[in-house]
């Protein structure tokens, strides 16, 4: 296990940066005007197959190593939708996946990536209750006391009543040498860690219903004052990809930033010399020194002690959290540095950029 995670944290990267390319250019294409509707439905097929793509590798972190939770607020409408795909991949072609999703709002705090291991691995186990086909149907709705309710009822074979009172302790299967027995257990800490519950109705022959309940958020957090997130400063972009880095300038600065771009940390520093920076969006590997030593350089220069920064990196944020690096930028009186996973839609990285301006930067300087 410790192998297969650091081989995938070593591809991951990568193959983040691969799809980043990918979404770029899908959004440009969108962004162009004249296309007609069929290559706009193309260039929707395969930013949707990048995205599961980054979905996938999502899931190989969180299958290969221990990362801790990182909560974050999630629609889990959007989150079910989100994941269909990769459902009716696990079920295979006997199995039916329907959905109801519901007109509800649903946001709760919870791991993105840990709420789609839950989901996957519930229905991993109702493919193995129906092993001649059947239906697994995916509901969520928002129940009376402020909590939302996650659903998946199979028509399987159902769990026998002698065995349901033991299903989620650690290590008890019935699959035998096939099953590890961590399964429900590992489901059951997920969603305890996040504040919630699950329940289990099931009646041999005729079924079973995993239903998983959370509270919704209140609220979101409350932030600084902010200001307009329309261009109008500067952008030291830093990205060793060409294609990459080509792609990002154009989507920045056709929303009115001034960019500077730059392959390197040398090269940046060199492009940012006597400028005035409104914010830096970096890479964290770069050839030579990382992106987390380039923001520290950059933030001691006069003027610019508190410069936002956007640290951008095709690994898990909560491995990046870990580098002392990048925590020496985090742990600071005012959030000045934010991270930005790979890969991000143009859209994305836009308004991030605008947000880092307006909330990242001290009260001070907002004049």
């Amino acid at each position: 296990m410790e192998l297969l995670g650091r081989f995938t944290s070593s591809i991951a990267h990568d193959f983040n940066n691969l799809l980043t390319v990918v979404l770029a250019a899908s959004d440009a294409i969108t962004d162009r005007g004249g296309v007609d509707s069929d290559t706009l439905e193309d260039v929707a097929q395969v930013r949707a197959a990048a995205l599961r793509g980054a979905a996938l590798v999502r899931h190989l972190l969180a299958f290969a190593r221990d990362t801790p939770s990182v909560p974050r607020l999630v629609e889990l409408r959007e989150a079910a939708a989100d994941l269909a795909p990769m459902l009716r991949h696990v079920l295979g072609r006997p199995v039916r996946l329907d959905l109801d999703l519901g007109s509800d709002d649903l946001p709760v705090w919870i791991d993105p990536t840990r709420f789609d291991q839950v989901v996957v691995n519930l229905a991993a186990n109702a493919r193995e209750a129906m092993p001649d086909g059947g239906v697994l149907t995916l509901r969520c709705r928002a129940e009376p006391g402020g909590e939302a309710c996650v659903e998946l009822h199979d028509t399987g074979t159902g769990i026998a009543p002698e065995v349901l009172p033991r299903i989620f302790d650690p290590f008890f299967t019935t699959r035998g040498e096939r099953g590890t027995g961590l399964g429900l257990a590992t489901v059951q800490d997920i969603i305890r860690q996040a504040g919630g519950h699950v329940r289990v109705e099931s009646v041999p022959g005729a079924g079973t219903c995993m239903r998983i309940f959370l509270p919704l958020a209140g609220c979101l957090p409350a932030t600084p004052p902010a200001r307009a997130p329309s261009g109008g400063g500067t952008v030291l972009l830093v990205e060793d990809e060409t294609v990459a880095r080509q792609l990002a300038t154009r989507a920045l600065a056709s929303s009115g930033w001034r960019v500077l771009a730059a392959g390197s940390a040398e090269a940046a520093l060199a492009a940012a010399a006597g400028r005035h920076l409104s914010v830096v969006v970096t890479d964290m590997e770069l050839p030579g020194r990382s992106g987390a030593s380039l923001v520290a350089a950059l933030r001691g220069w006069p003027g610019q002690e508190n410069l936002p920064a956007l640290i951008v990196s095709g690994h898990a944020e909560a491995g990046l959290r870990r580098d002392p690096a990048v925590r020496a930028l985090l742990d600071v009186a005012w959030p000045t540095t934010a991270l930005l996973s790979k890969p991000y839609g143009m859209a994305e990285l836009r308004a991030r950029v605008a947000g880092a301006v307006a909330t990242l930067a001290p009260i001070s300087t907002l004049a």
